[in-house]
C-alpha cells in the first residue's frame, strides 16, 4: 500500500512544533467526522493548510489509502497528555469514519499500518495503545464500543496475525554523507521538498513514482499556481 506524503509545512509551528522524538507507542485514534468525503485525503488537506486548533496527527487511515501529515520522528498533538508519552513519544493514527467509507476496511488497512511501523521503529503490539490509555477520552469511539461492527480486540488480534519476534527489526540506516548526491539530498531534507520513508530511510538511488514525484511538485508548491 502506498503512503502519500503530504507534511504539515515546517513553518506551522503551531500544529508542527519540531520537537524531535523517537515513538515507542503508536496510540489509534478515529477521527469522529462522519461527514461524506472527510477522508485520509480531506484530513490531511486540513493539517496541510492549517488546522484552526492545535491538533496535529501522523497518519490518516480511510478504506483505500494513507496519508502522512508528519515525520515519525516529529511530535504531534494528538494525545491530549501535553508533555506526556502520549504526545512525546507516540505516532498518531487516525482512522476515518466518514459516512460514505468502509470502516472495516479502513480498519484492515490501519492494521497494516500499525504492522508495518512495529517493524520499522521495533515497537511491541503492548504498546499499542487507544487515544483513551493517554487522557481518558472516549476514542477510538467506534472500536472501543464495537458499534460498526469490529471492537478493539478484533483491532490487536489482527496486528498480531503474522507478527514474529523474529520479524521486529530495527532498519538499517543509510550513509548518506557517502553518496554522490548528498549535499542535493541534504538540501532536499532541509527544504524538506522530500523527507524519506517513514522509518527515517531515505532510499537514494529507489526509482521515483508518479505518486512521489506530483508529491515533491505539492511541496515545491507549483501545483497552487
Amino acid at each position: 500500500m502506498i503512503i502519500h506524503q503530504k507534511f504539515i509545512p515546517a513553518s506551522n509551528t503551531f500544529t508542527r512544533p519540531g520537537i524531535k522524538m523517537k515513538p515507542e507507542y503508536i496510540t489509534i485514534h478515529e477521527t469522529d467526522n462522519t461527514s461524506r468525503g472527510a477522508d485520509d485525503e480531506a484530513h490531511a488537506n486540513l493539517q496541510y493548510r492549517g488546522n484552526s486548533r492545535q491538533a496535529s496527527w501522523h497518519f490518516t487511515v480511510d478504506d483505500d489509502s494513507i496519508y502522512q501529515s508528519l515525520p515519525t520522528n516529529e511530535v504531534g498533538w494528538h494525545a491530549g497528555d501535553g508533555n506526556g508519552d502520549g504526545n512525546m513519544k507516540s505516532i498518531a493514527i487516525e482512522i476515518c469514519v466518514n459516512s460514505d467509507g468502509n470502516f472495516i476496511k479502513a480498519v484492515e488497512n490501519a492494521v497494516w499500518l500499525t504492522r508495518k511501523l512495529m517493524n520499522d521503529h521495533n515497537i511491541p503490539v503492548s504498546k499499542v495503545v487507544q487515544h483513551h490509555h493517554w487522557s481518558g477520552k472516549n476514542c477510538p469511539r467506534n472500536l472501543r464500543s464495537g458499534a460498526k461492527g469490529i471492537e478493539w480486540k478484533d483491532f490487536i488480534t489482527m496486528v498480531k496475525a503474522d507478527i514474529k519476534k523474529e520479524d521486529v527489526k530495527v532498519p538499517e540506516k543509510e550513509n548518506l554523507k557517502k553518496h554522490w548526491a548528498s549535499k542535493a539530498i541534504q538540501k532536499a531534507i532541509d527544504k524538506k521538498i522530500m523527507t524519506g520513508y517513514s522509518d527515517g530511510t531515505w532510499k537514494p538511488d529507489q526509482p521515483l513514482t508518479r505518486a512521489e514525484f506530483v508529491t515533491v511538485l505539492d511541496n515545491l508548491g507549483l501545483l497552487d499556481k
